[in-house]
């Protein structure tokens, strides 16, 4: 359920809509667990001199109704962390980096065969909008968090990074970019009809509609490198 959010919205109202906002407001280090449920946003941000339009914004990104994928990840649980860094990479780093490019080619053909149609330009521009994000997300994760995992897992201490020395401040980072995402994920399947092709549609059209929606699943394994970093 997404909420109307405002200064005057409780943590205990967040914890009742989409799980990303409480992930997003505990990656501010406004509210921990443990804190009074009961105070609003704008007072956690007046007493810790946080900008509450800044924290909104924030919020508002993760403010969509998830839809978790029946996936198992169980296997990523039991990988040893250096395995899993460099199965994220060599798998689904590559998979967006083919993948994204050809959509947005598609995409672009599909709208200059059809200009008249609203959609396929607001498609197209979300795509856009969608890969130049995560074009910076990937390189992201590969230039900071994960060769601070890396140096976590081999000799038990952090290689300072562009990102510092902490290894919690790119994790949170990089969960609030995976709700932006699953924000932007949402608006495809809606321009998309649930990623359905329209009847009527040309054959460029029909090119940039896939027969199985192309997911970009909001990935789990954060969760486990936390898990990983805290006890190693």
């Amino acid at each position: 359920m997404m909420l109307t959010l405002n200064s005057r919205t409780t943590v205990a109202e967040l914890l009742q809509g989409p799980p990303g906002l409480i992930r997003v407001l505990k990656s501010t280090g406004l509210f921990r667990d443990g804190d009074n449920p009961a105070v609003m946003l704008g007072q956690l941000c007046w007493t810790r001199g946080f900008s509450p339009a800044i924290l909104l914004m924030m919020l508002q990104s993760a403010n969509v109704a998830e839809k978790e994928p029946p996936l198992d990840i169980s296997p990523f649980r039991n990988m040893p962390i250096l395995d899993l860094v460099t199965h994220i990479e060599d798998v689904h780093h590559a998979f967006l980096r083919g993948a994204l490019p050809r959509l947005t080619q598609l995409t672009a053909a599909a709208s200059a065969a059809s200009p008249d149609d609203r959609r396929l330009r607001e498609l197209g521009a979300e795509l856009r909008q969608l890969g130049t994000e995560l074009d910076s997300h990937l390189a992201h994760e590969e230039e900071a968090l994960f060769p601070m995992i890396r140096s976590l897992a081999t000799s038990n201490a952090v290689t300072s990074t562009r990102c510092g020395s902490s290894v919690g401040g790119p994790i949170a980072c990089m969960e609030n970019e995976h709700d932006s995402t699953l924000q932007a994920l949402q608006r495809l399947r809606e321009l998309t009809d649930d990623y359905t092709t329209p009847a009527s549609a040309s054959e460029s059209t029909r090119s940039a509609h896939p027969t199985r929606p192309v997911r970009i699943i909001r990935r789990p394994w954060l969760s486990v490198l936390r898990e990983a970093s805290r006890s190693a």
